[in-house]
Order: C-alpha cells, then sequence, then structure tokens
C-alpha cells in the first residue's frame, strides 16, 4: 500500500485510526462564523443548518446538535424515559463513553456478547438479556457496519422496548437501503475529530 496523501506518512508500520481532512471548506466556513460573531449557542445559521442537513441525509425530520457523543447518548436516554434503575442492553464491545452514558443517567448496562467477525452485537444475546428492568436496547454501529437492526427492532417490539441507535461510527452508512440513524426509535451521533464527519467535537440526536 501506499499513503495517498499530501501529509506527513505516519511512523514506519503503523497505520493511522483517523485523521481528520479538513480543506478550504471547513476554513471558510469557520471564518465566516467566526466574522458573523455568532460564535456559540444557536444564534447563527451553521447549528440550524447541521441539525436540518444531517437530520434529513439520515431519512430523519428532526435533529438537536448538542456539545458531545457522549451527552448526546445521555439526553436520549432521559428523553425516552430512562428512570434510575432501568437496563439498557449494550454490545460488549464498544467505546466506553456508550455504557458511561447510561450510568450517568441512573441506568445499568448489561453487556452481550458480539458477533467475533465484525464485532457487532449479537441479536441471539439480546434476547437472552431481557428482563423485565429492560427499557432499552443500544444497538451500536462498530466502524461503519450496522447490526441486525431487523431482529433488534423485533425483539425490541415483543418486548415493548426502545431501540437506540449509538452511530457514532457511521455517519452515511446504511443497512438495507436505510440510512443508520433511522433504524430504531432514535439515534445519536459524535462529532469527535476521529469520527467519519467531526466538528472537532459535538454530537447530534
Amino acid at each position: 500500500w501506499r499513503w495517498a496523501t499530501s501529509r506527513t506518512p505516519p511512523p514506519s508500520g503503523k497505520i493511522l485510526v483517523s485523521e481528520p481532512d479538513l480543506s478550504d471548506l471547513e476554513e471558510r466556513y469557520l471564518l465566516e462564523a467566526y466574522r458573523s460573531t455568532f460564535i456559540s449557542g444557536g444564534a447563527g445559521n451553521f447549528k440550524k443548518r447541521l441539525e436540518t442537513e444531517f437530520s434529513a441525509m439520515c431519512g430523519c425530520s428532526h435533529g438537536v446538535a448538542v456539545c458531545n457523543g457522549t451527552v448526546a447518548i445521555s439526553l436520549a436516554l432521559l428523553a425516552g424515559g430512562l428512570q434510575r434503575g432501568g437496563e439498557v442492553i449494550v454490545p460488549s464491545f464498544t467505546y466506553v463513553a456508550s455504557a458511561a452514558a447510561v450510568v450517568s443517567v441512573g441506568g445499568v448496562p448489561v453487556f452481550v456478547d458480539c458477533d467475533p467477525e465484525l464485532g457487532l452485537m449479537d441479536a441471539e444475546m439480546v434476547r437472552r438479556a431481557v428482563s423485565t428492568k429492560t427499557k432499552f436496547i443500544m444497538a451500536v454501529h462498530i466502524y461503519g457496519h450496522v447490526p441486525d437492526m431487523d431482529t433488534i427492532n423485533a425483539i425490541a417490539k415483543e418486548s415493548n422496548l426502545l431501540v437506540l441507535e449509538d452511530a457514532a461510527e457511521a455517519h452515511g452508512a446504511t443497512y438495507k437501503g436505510r440510512p443508520a440513524g433511522s433504524l430504531g426509535d432514535m439515534a445519536t451521533f459524535s462529532f469527535y475529530a476521529n469520527k467519519v464527519m467531526t466538528t472537532g467535537e459535538g454530537g447530534i440526536i
């Protein structure tokens, strides 16, 4: 392989997980926001554009931008009615934020095994993990791969649960022709620097 970029190649033998690709467009938008003096909050037009255009890309009618992906998960769980002691089924292979967000709002993460090939949550393990305290199934999309959402949604319907997509790593991904973010009851994305799409920090529900 060769390093097809004008940037400095990584140290010998190492492949970077990610590197933001920031170009003239990002610089122009940054300067436009800076010169408008609306650099915080919702007064400028960039936040509203992000919410409108990103949610439309995901096939959703609404989007709410927040400070990061972890907060997005926490707020989604609260909006879905998770109460102290409520259980959320989470894959054992994910970033710590998935489970930490559950704990931060008083919930209990219940870990299930993952498919050894792609690291995605095993739907059959999800079925076995459902209890009377279960309130959510958190379907985490790993490295742009989406788990078996048909089965996960069917399990949720059988047990009257909500499905939250943690799509932090799945901007633009699809499942059977449908965009990530439109596959469950709600979804969250992260715009951290190592994500497919970055704002430096940030998230969206």
